[in-house]
């Protein structure tokens, strides 16, 4: 299964990155599949092992490169992209629920139709819908049918730097198009039947059970959280907490939990034997709570991945005594890319899969290369190495995805993940016997202590210095960390002498890849304006200086955004941060950092700006062009003044506070050189480096 899959991957990657013609293709593996079926249906032919080997890795490989061209959504005829009129209204089935509040919903639908005048016509393609409602109207469920009156459009918002790519996070779960909808212009129509909707009402009433009991709100949410993945109710600190300590895994119903369940089930039952009859009612005991299990957390795509990899596991165990985990892990990332092999781009597949991976090759090597004297500290240091096995494959993507690193991830999971396990067994216990007089009243006074420790724990190791530094990786950079971490592993284990090469010759490849690009940064300029909704943002970067100009004081003194110029800091490694914060640039020459200010321009080295505001007609010579030019809190412009501006510079960018009139004139202005107008509402950040 590891040759058959990874022959599968690396033909959906080959139809990633070059897109071959298809009809070439599917001649190819019909040929292929021919071969393939003589090779192992007449076993009389003569042949040997490798021609077997190479006939059916092609093939697999042709498979893989077929099925990823024939379900990429580019080739959908129905595809959402297909269409010339994005309005509604639209079917919509609810697939899942991210996010709950009082007024607003956010959930993943597959858009099913479009009503049209006389007909309705069926369209393909996942969407991120946000939903307004009124105060107690109730939430959707995974499987309601909902038509949507709103326009739907691409999601091409530019973050930020160093800011949340919404665009990135969507596109790994496959979902390219966003759509916003008000109260009143969207109503559920209907539901489809799920199987996880036999489990909807005991998950109500555990909800509510959780409710009634005596729980703090902080610690109810995190039961809710670690037992049933329901996370609306944690907030936004302590959200924080976990990810900078590196314990935001946790939090997610996902691997680890589905595998605490499968570990506590497989060390209950292990008792029973080791015969046939044992194996097969062990393994299906354990397959039936595992299902049920992913039923009640409400099946989302992180627990049937785990549910399928563990399933394989126990499926291997049912069938042998001794099953090969690589192979079971291997046959379960064959069959979920056979099911979608859009998964492979999903950065969820990704870290359970590599997780898993990991702890299969370097849990035992690591585990074994030191014994403790005492039983305590074997106990911790095998926790220590499960830690280390997963993050040795997971940390190369997730610096490549996320672009920070968490220093004290160690042992901050020593103590997180073993209380975090112990509070999803307490948390069902509590929840099956939180009525029984004092034991009820036990559980309820452990699980306050227990979560009160995960809690402060999160809290400390995120609030330690360095505790979550960016770290700049590319793709290549990525690609190098695997090479290493591989070789590495492979010169430990097995002591080859090319591995150890090829590890030293990866280290000393990335040290001067990381050396050439922290020169570069000091010898590169950028001018941004950052996603504000009101006034004005904009920042000059020199090398390692941050000069920041805002509209208003307002607009630097909030902590949304004091946080998004800290995550700009550490993303681009920032050594000063200066603040200019004036109503309007001063009529005088004042100079600041390595840029200067004089009559709404803003002027450095590489970069000169113009910044119009108010109602005011900006003096500007028709004969000077401008790198940009930042029109914010103005409510009139003539015609003429658009058209002078728009003839001054290829970047005319809108900020906050300009009225509908003044934007409408700009895009009609505009509308022969639309790349030119930069509006930050609807595009988001902008950004100029040279």
């Amino acid at each position: 299964m590891l040759r058959i899959a990874s022959l599968f991957v690396a033909g959906i990657l080959i139809a990633w990155f070059f897109d071959p013609p298809l009809q070439p293709l599917i001649w190819l593996l019909g040929i292929g599949g021919i071969c393939a079926a003589v090779v192992v249906l007449f076993p009389g032919l003569p042949r040997t092992r490798w021609q077997r080997g190479v006939v059916l890795g092609i093939w697999f490989l042709a498979a893989g490169i077929v099925w990823q061209s024939v379900r990429t959504p580019v080739s959908d005829p129905l595809g959402l992209h297909r269409l010339d009129q994005r309005e509604g209204p639209w079917l919509a089935r609810v697939e899942a629920i991210n996010g709950d509040r009082p007024k607003v919903i956010r959930v993943d639908v597959s858009i099913l139709a479009r009503f049209e005048k006389d007909s309705v016509r069926p369209v393909r393609g996942g969407a991120l819908a946000t939903l307004l409602r009124s105060p107690g109207e109730p939430t959707p469920v995974v499987g309601d049918l909902i038509v949507l009156e709103t326009g739907i459009d691409p999601i091409d918002r530019l973050p930020d730097p160093g800011g949340f790519d919404r665009r990135q996070w969507a596109a790994s779960r496959g979902i390219r198009h966003e759509l916003f909808a008000t109260e009143g212009h969207w109503r559920v129509s209907g539901h489809t039947w799920q199987w996880v909707d036999a489990f909807r009402e005991l998950r109500e009433r555990i909800s509510t059970w959780l409710n009634g009991s005596e729980l703090g709100l902080r610690e109810r949410a995190l039961v809710k959280a670690l037992v049933l993945g329901e996370r609306d109710e944690l907030d936004g600190d302590l959200r924080e907490s976990f990810m900078r300590s590196g314990t935001i895994h946790v939090l997610a119903v996902s691997g680890m939990h589905v595998g605490l369940i499968y570990a506590i089930l497989t060390f209950m039952v292990g008792w029973w034997g080791k015969g046939r009859g044992a194996r097969i009612l062990r393994g299906v005991l354990i397959l039936v709570a595992l299902w049920g299990y992913a039923g009640l957390t409400g099946a989302s795509p992180s627990v049937l991945r785990a549910s399928v990899m563990f399933s394989f596991f126990t499926i291997a165990g049912m069938a042998l005594q001794r099953s090969d985990n690589l192979n079971s892990l291997f046959a379960a990332a064959f069959l979920l890319l056979v099911w979608d092999p859009g998964m492979l781009e999903q950065a969820g597949f990704q870290l359970s899969f590599l997780a898993v991976l990991g702890i299969i090759l370097f849990y035992r090597p690591i585990e074994r290369s030191w014994f403790p004297r005492w039983s305590w500290l074997h106990k911790v240091w095998s926790l220590a190495a499960l830690s280390i096995s997963a993050q040795l494959l997971t940390t190369p993507v997730s610096l490549h995805l996320f672009k920070a690193f968490p220093i004290w991830f160690l042992p901050a999971n020593l103590i997180v993940v073993v209380a975090a396990g112990l509070a999803v067994y307490g948390g069902i216990a509590l929840i099956a016997l939180y009525k029984v007089p004092f034991v009820g009243a036990a559980l309820t006074w452990a699980m306050t202590m227990l979560l009160g420790l995960v809690e402060r724990t999160t809290a400390f190791f995120a609030a330690l210095p360095g505790s979550y530094p960016a770290v700049r990786v590319g793709l290549s950079d990525m690609v190098l960390m695997y090479v290493l971490v591989l070789s590495a592993g492979a010169w430990l284990q097995w002591r080859w002498r090319s591995a150890w090469y090829t590890a030293l010759l990866c280290a000393c490849a990335l040290l001067g890849i990381w050396g050439q690009r922290a020169g570069s940064r000091n010898t590169t300029d950028s001018f941004i304006v950052y996603d504000q909704r009101e006034g004005a943002l904009a920042g000059m970067v020199h090398g390692r200086e941050l000069v920041v100009w805002a509209s208003a004081d307002s607009s630097v003194t909030s902590k949304y955004t004091q946080a998004k110029l800290a995550r700009h800091q550490r993303t681009v490694g920032i050594d000063t941060m200066i603040f200019i914060v004036k109503d309007s640039l001063p009529d005088r020459v004042e100079e600041v950092g390595h840029s200067i200010f004089t009559s709404g321009r803003w002027r450095s080295a590489r970069f000169d700006v113009l910044f119009v505001s108010g109602d005011d007609e900006p003096a500007v010579d028709p004969h000077h062009r401008f790198d940009a030019i930042v029109i914010h809190d103005a409510d009139r412009m003539s015609k003429e003044t658009g058209a002078t501006l728009i003839a001054s510079t290829d970047h005319l960018v809108i900020a906050g506070g300009v009225t509908a009139r003044v934007r409408r004139i700009l895009r009609t202005l505009a509308a022969d050189r639309p790349a030119a107008l930069h509006e930050v509402s609807h595009r988001g950040a902008f950004t100029l480096e040279r």
